[in-house]
Protein backbone atom coordinates (compact mmCIF):
# COMPACT_ATOMS: atom_id res chain seq x y z
CA UNK A 1 0.00 0.00 0.00
CA UNK A 2 0.88 3.54 -0.92
CA UNK A 3 0.43 5.79 2.00
CA UNK A 4 0.59 9.70 1.78
CA UNK A 5 1.48 10.72 5.39
CA UNK A 6 0.55 14.37 6.39
CA UNK A 7 1.29 16.42 9.54
CA UNK A 8 3.66 14.63 12.22
CA UNK A 9 6.08 11.55 11.61
CA UNK A 10 4.64 9.31 14.12
CA UNK A 11 3.58 6.34 12.27
CA UNK A 12 6.42 6.94 9.02
CA UNK A 13 8.65 4.10 10.16
CA UNK A 14 5.54 1.76 11.34
CA UNK A 15 4.15 2.10 8.23
CA UNK A 16 7.47 1.04 6.52
CA UNK A 17 8.23 -1.80 8.79
CA UNK A 18 4.52 -3.00 7.90
CA UNK A 19 5.71 -3.41 4.32
CA UNK A 20 4.03 -0.23 3.04
CA UNK A 21 5.33 2.76 1.16
CA UNK A 22 5.25 5.94 2.43
CA UNK A 23 5.02 9.21 0.63
CA UNK A 24 5.79 12.61 2.65
CA UNK A 25 5.32 16.18 0.67
CA UNK A 26 6.54 19.40 2.42
CA UNK A 27 5.25 19.93 5.93
CA UNK A 28 4.12 23.58 5.09
CA UNK A 29 1.20 25.25 5.90
CA UNK A 30 -1.25 25.73 2.95
CA UNK A 31 0.45 22.95 0.91
CA UNK A 32 -1.67 23.01 -2.01
CA UNK A 33 -1.62 19.41 -1.52
CA UNK A 34 -4.88 18.45 -4.41
CA UNK A 35 -2.63 19.71 -7.03
CA UNK A 36 0.60 17.32 -5.83
CA UNK A 37 -2.15 14.61 -5.28
CA UNK A 38 -3.20 15.22 -9.13
CA UNK A 39 0.00 15.39 -10.92
CA UNK A 40 1.32 11.94 -9.38
CA UNK A 41 1.63 8.96 -11.84
CA UNK A 42 1.49 6.47 -9.32
CA UNK A 43 -1.95 7.36 -7.08
CA UNK A 44 -1.39 6.41 -2.92
CA UNK A 45 -3.83 4.37 -2.25
CA UNK A 46 -4.49 5.99 1.84
CA UNK A 47 -3.94 9.64 2.83
CA UNK A 48 -3.34 9.77 7.01
CA UNK A 49 -3.05 13.35 8.55
CA UNK A 50 -1.36 13.21 12.30
CA UNK A 51 -1.51 16.17 14.23
CA UNK A 52 1.90 17.81 15.01
CA UNK A 53 3.09 18.36 18.89
CA UNK A 54 5.69 20.98 17.28
CA UNK A 55 5.05 23.49 14.10
CA UNK A 56 1.65 22.73 12.81
CA UNK A 57 1.08 22.70 8.42
CA UNK A 58 -2.22 22.75 7.67
CA UNK A 59 -2.34 21.94 4.03
CA UNK A 60 -4.77 23.46 1.55
CA UNK A 61 -7.29 21.29 -0.65
CA UNK A 62 -7.74 18.29 1.43
CA UNK A 63 -11.85 17.97 -0.09
CA UNK A 64 -10.59 18.06 -3.49
CA UNK A 65 -9.66 14.96 -3.18
CA UNK A 66 -11.69 12.24 -4.34
CA UNK A 67 -11.79 8.61 -4.35
CA UNK A 68 -9.16 7.54 -1.44
CA UNK A 69 -9.76 6.95 2.06
CA UNK A 70 -8.35 9.81 4.67
CA UNK A 71 -7.88 9.15 7.73
CA UNK A 72 -7.00 11.69 10.76
CA UNK A 73 -5.08 10.78 13.99
CA UNK A 74 -6.37 13.74 16.33
CA UNK A 75 -3.75 14.28 19.51
CA UNK A 76 -4.08 16.20 22.43
CA UNK A 77 -7.83 16.15 22.06
CA UNK A 78 -8.46 17.33 25.64
CA UNK A 79 -7.37 20.75 24.85
CA UNK A 80 -7.80 20.59 21.08
CA UNK A 81 -11.30 19.08 20.53
CA UNK A 82 -12.35 23.00 19.67
CA UNK A 83 -10.57 23.39 16.74
CA UNK A 84 -9.96 19.58 15.84
CA UNK A 85 -14.18 18.93 15.56
CA UNK A 86 -14.39 21.04 12.39
CA UNK A 87 -11.10 20.17 10.91
CA UNK A 88 -11.99 16.08 11.17
CA UNK A 89 -15.10 17.12 8.87
CA UNK A 90 -12.66 16.62 6.00
CA UNK A 91 -11.89 13.29 6.43
CA UNK A 92 -13.42 9.73 5.86
CA UNK A 93 -12.42 8.54 9.71
CA UNK A 94 -10.89 10.46 12.75
CA UNK A 95 -9.04 8.35 15.51
CA UNK A 96 -8.77 10.20 18.91
CA UNK A 97 -6.04 9.86 21.23
CA UNK A 98 -8.45 9.95 23.84
CA UNK A 99 -11.58 7.67 24.14
CA UNK A 100 -13.93 10.36 25.44
CA UNK A 101 -13.07 12.70 22.38
CA UNK A 102 -13.78 9.33 20.19
CA UNK A 103 -17.29 9.78 21.57
CA UNK A 104 -18.10 13.27 20.99
CA UNK A 105 -16.07 13.62 17.10
CA UNK A 106 -19.27 10.63 16.60
CA UNK A 107 -21.53 12.90 17.72
CA UNK A 108 -20.74 15.49 15.71
CA UNK A 109 -21.27 13.33 12.70
CA UNK A 110 -17.53 12.22 12.47
CA UNK A 111 -16.84 8.54 11.95
CA UNK A 112 -14.33 7.91 14.64
CA UNK A 113 -12.53 5.65 17.52
CA UNK A 114 -10.08 5.43 20.24
CA UNK A 115 -6.59 5.01 19.04
CA UNK A 116 -4.77 5.32 21.93
CA UNK A 117 -1.06 7.12 22.28
CA UNK A 118 2.05 4.16 21.47
CA UNK A 119 5.83 4.29 21.64
CA UNK A 120 8.79 3.11 19.95
CA UNK A 121 9.78 0.61 22.25
CA UNK A 122 12.86 -0.58 21.25
CA UNK A 123 14.03 3.23 22.03
CA UNK A 124 13.17 2.57 25.57
CA UNK A 125 14.47 -0.95 25.25
CA UNK A 126 17.08 -2.08 28.31
CA UNK A 127 19.61 -4.95 28.11
CA UNK A 128 18.35 -6.07 31.06
CA UNK A 129 14.81 -4.74 31.91
CA UNK A 130 13.89 -5.50 35.41
CA UNK A 131 17.00 -6.61 37.06
CA UNK A 132 18.33 -2.88 37.51
CA UNK A 133 20.16 -1.72 40.55
CA UNK A 134 17.82 0.82 41.56
CA UNK A 135 19.55 4.03 43.38
CA UNK A 136 16.02 6.56 43.59
CA UNK A 137 12.29 5.03 45.02
CA UNK A 138 10.62 7.50 41.99
CA UNK A 139 12.00 8.82 39.11
CA UNK A 140 10.42 11.41 37.07
CA UNK A 141 10.63 13.23 34.07
CA UNK A 142 8.75 16.45 32.36
CA UNK A 143 8.21 19.82 32.74
CA UNK A 144 8.45 21.29 36.59
CA UNK A 145 6.84 24.92 36.38
CA UNK A 146 4.55 26.09 39.38
CA UNK A 147 3.03 28.33 37.10
CA UNK A 148 2.53 26.01 34.45
CA UNK A 149 2.12 22.71 36.14
CA UNK A 150 0.95 23.61 40.22
CA UNK A 151 -0.15 20.54 41.01
CA UNK A 152 2.28 18.43 39.80
CA UNK A 153 4.69 20.51 41.30
CA UNK A 154 3.15 19.94 44.77
CA UNK A 155 3.27 16.37 44.23
CA UNK A 156 6.74 16.39 43.44
CA UNK A 157 7.41 18.35 46.67
CA UNK A 158 5.25 16.25 49.23
CA UNK A 159 6.55 13.04 47.84
CA UNK A 160 10.71 14.96 47.45
CA UNK A 161 9.74 15.69 51.73
CA UNK A 162 9.63 12.01 52.54
CA UNK A 163 11.89 9.90 49.78
CA UNK A 164 14.53 9.98 46.84
CA UNK A 165 13.11 11.45 44.19
CA UNK A 166 15.01 12.51 41.28
CA UNK A 167 13.61 14.35 38.51
CA UNK A 168 14.79 15.17 34.44
CA UNK A 169 13.78 16.35 31.27
CA UNK A 170 12.27 20.39 32.35
CA UNK A 171 12.27 22.83 29.90
CA UNK A 172 14.76 24.85 31.31
CA UNK A 173 17.54 22.08 30.97
CA UNK A 174 16.33 20.77 27.90
CA UNK A 175 14.63 17.93 26.59
CA UNK A 176 15.73 14.11 27.56
CA UNK A 177 16.15 11.60 24.47
CA UNK A 178 14.37 7.88 25.05
CA UNK A 179 17.81 6.55 26.29
CA UNK A 180 18.10 9.59 29.19
CA UNK A 181 14.56 9.20 30.33
CA UNK A 182 14.51 4.90 29.91
CA UNK A 183 17.73 5.44 31.70
CA UNK A 184 16.36 7.56 34.85
CA UNK A 185 13.31 5.09 34.77
CA UNK A 186 15.25 1.93 35.62
CA UNK A 187 17.38 3.53 38.33
CA UNK A 188 13.83 4.37 40.31
CA UNK A 189 11.56 1.92 42.06
CA UNK A 190 8.47 3.57 40.73
CA UNK A 191 8.19 5.69 38.06
CA UNK A 192 6.33 9.07 38.88
CA UNK A 193 3.04 10.59 36.65
CA UNK A 194 0.92 13.43 37.30
CA UNK A 195 -1.90 13.63 34.50
CA UNK A 196 -2.61 17.13 33.32
CA UNK A 197 -5.90 15.57 31.73
CA UNK A 198 -7.24 11.79 32.40
CA UNK A 199 -6.45 9.26 29.51
CA UNK A 200 -3.45 7.26 28.61
CA UNK A 201 -0.26 9.13 27.99
CA UNK A 202 3.17 8.42 26.44
CA UNK A 203 4.97 8.73 29.56
CA UNK A 204 2.88 5.92 31.08
CA UNK A 205 4.28 4.07 28.59
CA UNK A 206 8.06 4.95 28.68
CA UNK A 207 8.01 3.84 31.48
CA UNK A 208 6.56 0.63 31.66
CA UNK A 209 9.03 -0.24 28.55
CA UNK A 210 11.90 1.01 30.81
CA UNK A 211 11.08 -1.90 32.91
CA UNK A 212 10.07 -0.12 36.00
CA UNK A 213 6.45 0.20 37.98
CA UNK A 214 4.73 3.30 36.65
CA UNK A 215 2.91 5.43 39.85
CA UNK A 216 0.20 7.40 38.02
CA UNK A 217 -2.82 9.76 39.47
CA UNK A 218 -6.00 7.55 39.30
CA UNK A 219 -7.26 10.43 37.37
CA UNK A 220 -5.37 8.12 34.33
CA UNK A 221 -8.46 7.34 33.10
CA UNK A 222 -8.61 4.80 30.82
CA UNK A 223 -5.17 3.71 31.33
CA UNK A 224 -7.09 0.59 33.72
CA UNK A 225 -8.62 -0.30 30.11
CA UNK A 226 -5.21 -1.48 28.77
CA UNK A 227 -3.41 -2.44 31.96
CA UNK A 228 -4.63 -4.58 35.31
CA UNK A 229 -4.35 -1.48 38.30
CA UNK A 230 -2.69 -3.06 41.13
CA UNK A 231 -1.37 -6.13 38.98
CA UNK A 232 0.29 -4.42 36.06
CA UNK A 233 1.22 -0.59 37.54
CA UNK A 234 0.44 1.06 40.95
CA UNK A 235 -2.51 3.99 40.99
CA UNK A 236 -3.62 6.11 43.96
CA UNK A 237 -6.27 9.23 44.70
CA UNK A 238 -4.62 12.23 46.65
CA UNK A 239 -5.55 10.88 50.01
CA UNK A 240 -4.10 7.21 48.72
CA UNK A 241 -0.60 8.84 47.99
CA UNK A 242 1.13 8.11 51.14
CA UNK A 243 0.06 4.99 51.87
CA UNK A 244 0.39 3.84 48.50
CA UNK A 245 3.96 4.82 48.37
CA UNK A 246 4.61 2.79 51.41
CA UNK A 247 2.97 -0.19 50.41
CA UNK A 248 4.59 -0.27 46.48
CA UNK A 249 8.08 0.35 47.99
CA UNK A 250 7.98 -1.74 50.43
CA UNK A 251 7.57 -4.83 48.33
CA UNK A 252 10.07 -5.51 46.20
CA UNK A 253 8.79 -8.79 44.26
CA UNK A 254 5.53 -6.89 43.94
CA UNK A 255 7.26 -4.33 41.92
CA UNK A 256 9.33 -7.18 40.58
CA UNK A 257 5.96 -9.00 39.33
CA UNK A 258 4.02 -5.45 38.10
CA UNK A 259 7.21 -4.40 36.16
CA UNK A 260 7.57 -7.83 34.03
CA UNK A 261 3.85 -7.85 33.31
CA UNK A 262 3.34 -3.81 32.08
CA UNK A 263 6.63 -4.87 30.01
CA UNK A 264 5.57 -7.88 28.03
CA UNK A 265 2.29 -6.12 27.94
CA UNK A 266 3.73 -2.86 26.43
CA UNK A 267 6.23 -4.86 24.01
CA UNK A 268 3.03 -6.88 22.63
CA UNK A 269 0.38 -4.34 22.23
CA UNK A 270 1.52 -0.85 22.62
CA UNK A 271 4.10 -0.04 20.05
CA UNK A 272 3.72 2.24 17.52
CA UNK A 273 3.20 -0.57 14.76
CA UNK A 274 0.82 -1.96 17.04
CA UNK A 275 -1.46 1.67 15.95
CA UNK A 276 -0.70 1.32 12.81
CA UNK A 277 -2.02 -2.29 12.15
CA UNK A 278 -4.86 -1.31 13.74
CA UNK A 279 -5.00 1.97 12.02
CA UNK A 280 -4.46 -0.01 8.73
CA UNK A 281 -7.00 -2.93 9.74
CA UNK A 282 -9.88 -0.81 10.67
CA UNK A 283 -9.73 1.18 7.27
CA UNK A 284 -9.75 -1.96 5.07
CA UNK A 285 -13.59 -2.35 7.08
CA UNK A 286 -15.27 0.63 7.43
CA UNK A 287 -16.67 2.79 4.40
CA UNK A 288 -15.07 5.91 2.98
CA UNK A 289 -16.61 8.61 1.12
CA UNK A 290 -18.19 10.43 4.19
CA UNK A 291 -15.59 13.24 4.04
CA UNK A 292 -17.10 16.84 3.42
CA UNK A 293 -16.63 17.74 -0.08
CA UNK A 294 -16.28 21.10 -2.32
CA UNK A 295 -18.85 23.58 -1.13
CA UNK A 296 -19.79 21.17 2.16
CA UNK A 297 -15.83 21.31 3.55
CA UNK A 298 -15.39 24.81 3.41
CA UNK A 299 -17.81 26.02 6.32
CA UNK A 300 -15.46 23.66 8.37
CA UNK A 301 -12.53 24.18 6.96
CA UNK A 302 -12.75 27.87 6.92
CA UNK A 303 -14.07 27.74 11.05
CA UNK A 304 -11.15 25.35 11.85
CA UNK A 305 -8.42 27.44 9.89
CA UNK A 306 -10.17 30.78 11.99
CA UNK A 307 -9.75 28.75 15.34
CA UNK A 308 -6.01 27.48 14.78
CA UNK A 309 -5.13 31.06 13.37
CA UNK A 310 -6.34 31.99 17.28
CA UNK A 311 -4.42 29.73 19.16
CA UNK A 312 -1.16 29.62 17.33
CA UNK A 313 -0.83 33.56 15.63
CA UNK A 314 3.01 33.24 14.89
CA UNK A 315 2.14 29.78 12.79
CA UNK A 316 1.20 31.92 9.89
CA UNK A 317 -1.74 33.35 11.62
CA UNK A 318 -3.13 35.82 8.92
CA UNK A 319 -2.27 33.71 6.27
CA UNK A 320 -4.87 31.30 8.13
CA UNK A 321 -7.16 33.92 8.56
CA UNK A 322 -7.29 35.33 4.86
CA UNK A 323 -7.96 31.41 4.16
CA UNK A 324 -10.32 31.06 6.77
CA UNK A 325 -12.37 34.03 4.84
CA UNK A 326 -12.36 32.90 1.68
CA UNK A 327 -13.09 29.80 2.27
CA UNK A 328 -16.63 30.61 4.51
CA UNK A 329 -17.34 33.34 1.81
CA UNK A 330 -17.42 30.41 -0.41
CA UNK A 331 -19.68 28.35 1.69
CA UNK A 332 -21.62 31.47 1.94
CA UNK A 333 -22.06 31.83 -1.90
CA UNK A 334 -22.71 28.58 -2.18
CA UNK A 335 -25.55 28.20 0.97
CA UNK A 336 -23.58 26.01 2.33
CA UNK A 337 -22.52 28.16 5.77
CA UNK A 338 -23.47 27.44 8.95
CA UNK A 339 -25.06 29.82 11.70
CA UNK A 340 -21.58 29.39 13.55
CA UNK A 341 -19.66 29.76 10.02
CA UNK A 342 -21.66 33.18 9.56
CA UNK A 343 -20.69 34.36 12.87
CA UNK A 344 -17.16 33.58 11.91
CA UNK A 345 -17.04 35.41 8.58
CA UNK A 346 -18.99 38.19 10.77
CA UNK A 347 -16.41 38.18 13.18
CA UNK A 348 -13.30 38.45 10.70
CA UNK A 349 -15.27 41.61 8.67
CA UNK A 350 -15.40 43.30 12.23
CA UNK A 351 -11.47 42.81 12.63
CA UNK A 352 -11.26 43.84 8.66
CA UNK A 353 -12.91 46.81 9.89
CA UNK A 354 -15.83 46.00 7.11
CA UNK A 355 -18.12 46.73 9.45
CA UNK A 356 -20.99 46.77 7.68
CA UNK A 357 -20.54 43.27 5.98
CA UNK A 358 -19.79 42.18 9.63
CA UNK A 359 -23.38 43.41 10.71
CA UNK A 360 -24.86 41.66 7.80
CA UNK A 361 -23.22 38.45 8.52
CA UNK A 362 -23.54 38.66 12.59
CA UNK A 363 -26.74 39.30 12.09
CA UNK A 364 -27.41 36.39 9.73
CA UNK A 365 -25.59 34.22 12.32
CA UNK A 366 -28.06 35.23 14.61
CA UNK A 367 -31.39 34.58 13.22
CA UNK A 368 -30.47 31.57 11.96
CA UNK A 369 -29.83 30.08 15.19
CA UNK A 370 -26.67 31.57 16.20
CA UNK A 371 -27.07 33.09 19.53
CA UNK A 372 -23.30 34.90 19.60
CA UNK A 373 -24.29 36.73 16.45
CA UNK A 374 -26.25 38.61 18.92
CA UNK A 375 -23.40 39.12 21.55
CA UNK A 376 -21.26 39.98 18.17
CA UNK A 377 -23.78 42.83 17.37
CA UNK A 378 -23.90 44.28 20.61
CA UNK A 379 -20.12 44.62 20.65
CA UNK A 380 -20.16 45.88 17.05
CA UNK A 381 -22.85 48.13 17.94
CA UNK A 382 -20.73 48.94 21.43
CA UNK A 383 -17.23 49.91 19.60
CA UNK A 384 -19.20 52.72 17.09
CA UNK A 385 -20.76 54.29 20.34
CA UNK A 386 -24.56 53.32 19.70
CA UNK A 387 -25.34 52.13 23.27
CA UNK A 388 -28.54 51.95 23.08
CA UNK A 389 -28.40 50.01 20.42
CA UNK A 390 -25.94 47.82 21.85
CA UNK A 391 -28.28 47.04 25.03
CA UNK A 392 -30.83 45.67 22.37
CA UNK A 393 -28.47 42.90 21.13
CA UNK A 394 -27.63 42.38 24.48
CA UNK A 395 -30.97 41.67 25.62
CA UNK A 396 -31.76 39.30 22.88
CA UNK A 397 -28.75 37.47 23.55
CA UNK A 398 -28.90 37.11 27.12
CA UNK A 399 -32.90 36.48 27.16
CA UNK A 400 -32.92 39.34 29.79
CA UNK A 401 -34.65 42.77 29.52
CA UNK A 402 -32.77 43.91 32.60
CA UNK A 403 -29.57 44.22 31.08
CA UNK A 404 -28.15 47.78 31.79
CA UNK A 405 -27.40 50.18 29.22
CA UNK A 406 -23.25 50.56 28.08
CA UNK A 407 -21.75 53.44 28.30
CA UNK A 408 -18.52 54.87 26.17
CA UNK A 409 -17.53 52.05 25.08
CA UNK A 410 -17.76 50.24 28.24
CA UNK A 411 -19.89 47.44 29.36
CA UNK A 412 -21.37 47.59 32.64
CA UNK A 413 -20.35 44.66 35.57
CA UNK A 414 -23.71 43.59 35.56
CA UNK A 415 -24.19 43.22 31.92
CA UNK A 416 -20.15 41.24 31.67
CA UNK A 417 -21.76 38.89 34.65
CA UNK A 418 -24.93 38.69 32.61
CA UNK A 419 -22.92 37.66 29.18
CA UNK A 420 -20.72 35.25 30.97
CA UNK A 421 -23.99 33.51 32.86
CA UNK A 422 -25.54 32.98 29.28
CA UNK A 423 -22.49 31.74 27.75
CA UNK A 424 -22.28 29.42 30.49
CA UNK A 425 -25.82 28.01 29.33
CA UNK A 426 -24.99 27.48 25.94
CA UNK A 427 -21.82 25.27 26.96
CA UNK A 428 -19.47 28.06 26.16
CA UNK A 429 -17.75 28.13 29.50
CA UNK A 430 -14.01 27.67 29.07
CA UNK A 431 -11.44 26.44 26.15
CA UNK A 432 -9.29 24.41 28.00
CA UNK A 433 -5.58 24.91 27.13
CA UNK A 434 -6.40 28.52 25.80
CA UNK A 435 -7.14 31.51 27.35
CA UNK A 436 -8.76 33.97 25.07
CA UNK A 437 -8.40 37.18 26.88
CA UNK A 438 -6.17 38.57 24.41
CA UNK A 439 -8.70 38.51 21.76
CA UNK A 440 -11.58 40.05 20.91
CA UNK A 441 -14.67 39.85 23.72
CA UNK A 442 -17.51 38.50 20.89
CA UNK A 443 -15.59 35.80 20.72
CA UNK A 444 -14.49 34.81 24.56
CA UNK A 445 -16.03 32.27 26.62
CA UNK A 446 -17.40 33.29 30.37
CA UNK A 447 -14.28 32.27 31.60
CA UNK A 448 -13.58 35.46 30.48
CA UNK A 449 -16.02 37.88 30.55
CA UNK A 450 -15.64 36.77 34.82
CA UNK A 451 -11.97 37.29 34.65
CA UNK A 452 -13.12 40.99 32.98
CA UNK A 453 -15.53 41.38 35.65
CA UNK A 454 -13.11 40.97 38.29
CA UNK A 455 -10.60 43.67 36.72
CA UNK A 456 -13.87 45.81 37.89
CA UNK A 457 -14.63 44.60 41.30
CA UNK A 458 -11.73 42.18 42.68
CA UNK A 459 -14.50 40.77 45.32
CA UNK A 460 -17.29 40.19 43.08
CA UNK A 461 -19.03 37.11 44.60
CA UNK A 462 -20.43 35.91 41.58
CA UNK A 463 -17.34 36.04 39.43
CA UNK A 464 -15.09 34.75 41.97
CA UNK A 465 -17.45 31.46 42.70
CA UNK A 466 -18.04 31.17 38.64
CA UNK A 467 -14.57 30.73 37.80
CA UNK A 468 -13.90 28.50 40.63
CA UNK A 469 -16.81 26.35 39.46
CA UNK A 470 -15.59 26.10 36.03
CA UNK A 471 -12.09 25.34 36.57
CA UNK A 472 -13.07 22.24 38.91
CA UNK A 473 -15.70 21.28 36.38
CA UNK A 474 -12.67 21.04 33.64
CA UNK A 475 -10.45 19.33 36.24
CA UNK A 476 -7.82 22.16 36.69
CA UNK A 477 -8.14 21.54 40.83
CA UNK A 478 -5.16 23.65 41.26
CA UNK A 479 -6.40 26.84 39.33
CA UNK A 480 -9.60 26.03 41.04
CA UNK A 481 -8.45 26.30 44.37
CA UNK A 482 -6.61 29.36 43.75
CA UNK A 483 -9.55 31.02 42.57
CA UNK A 484 -11.26 29.53 45.58
CA UNK A 485 -8.80 30.85 48.13
CA UNK A 486 -8.89 34.35 46.58
CA UNK A 487 -12.82 34.49 46.94
CA UNK A 488 -12.51 33.32 50.54
CA UNK A 489 -10.15 36.20 51.44
CA UNK A 490 -12.89 38.43 50.47
CA UNK A 491 -15.82 35.92 51.49
CA UNK A 492 -14.56 33.77 54.04
CA UNK A 493 -18.03 32.32 55.07
CA UNK A 494 -19.37 31.41 51.30
CA UNK A 495 -20.14 27.77 51.32
CA UNK A 496 -19.57 26.94 47.98
CA UNK A 497 -16.03 28.86 47.71
CA UNK A 498 -14.99 26.72 51.16
CA UNK A 499 -16.18 23.45 49.39
CA UNK A 500 -14.39 23.69 46.14
CA UNK A 501 -10.91 24.97 48.23
CA UNK A 502 -11.54 21.81 50.07
CA UNK A 503 -12.06 19.39 47.71
CA UNK A 504 -9.54 20.74 45.09
CA UNK A 505 -6.97 21.15 48.27
CA UNK A 506 -7.09 17.34 48.60
CA UNK A 507 -6.91 16.95 44.48
CA UNK A 508 -3.53 18.75 44.51
CA UNK A 509 -2.44 17.35 47.53
CA UNK A 510 -2.44 20.47 49.82
CA UNK A 511 -4.07 18.46 52.30
CA UNK A 512 -1.83 15.48 52.02
CA UNK A 513 1.54 18.14 53.27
Amino acid sequence: MLILCLGSEYFHFAFHKLGHSVMVPPHQDGLKIDNIYNSLQDRPDLIVFTDHLGVHAFPEGLSNIYGIPKVYYAVDTPINYWWQQHFAHLFDYTFSDQKQYAGLFNEQGVSSSWLPVAIDTKSYKPESAINQSKVYDFGFVGTLDPAVRPKRCRLVETLSNRYTLKTAGDRKEGWLSPAESSQLYRQSKLALNECLFPGVTTRMLEAMAAGTVLFTEKAGGDLGELFKPGEDFAWFEPEELLSAAEYWLGDDKRRRRAAKKSFDKVYANHDIVNRAETLISTMRTVHFGSASVDSQAWDHEGQAMFLTALRWPNEAGQARMVRAERLLSQANDASTISPMGLFTLGHINRMRHNLEKAAKFLTSAYEQGEPRGALGMAILKLSTGKCEESKLWLERFTKRDDVPTPQKDTLPLEAVKQIGGRLRELGQDVTPGFNRLPHDPAIWTAFEFYQSALRFKPDDLESLKSIAVILKKHGAMAEAMDMAQKGLEFHPDDETLGAIYAQAGRATYLSVN
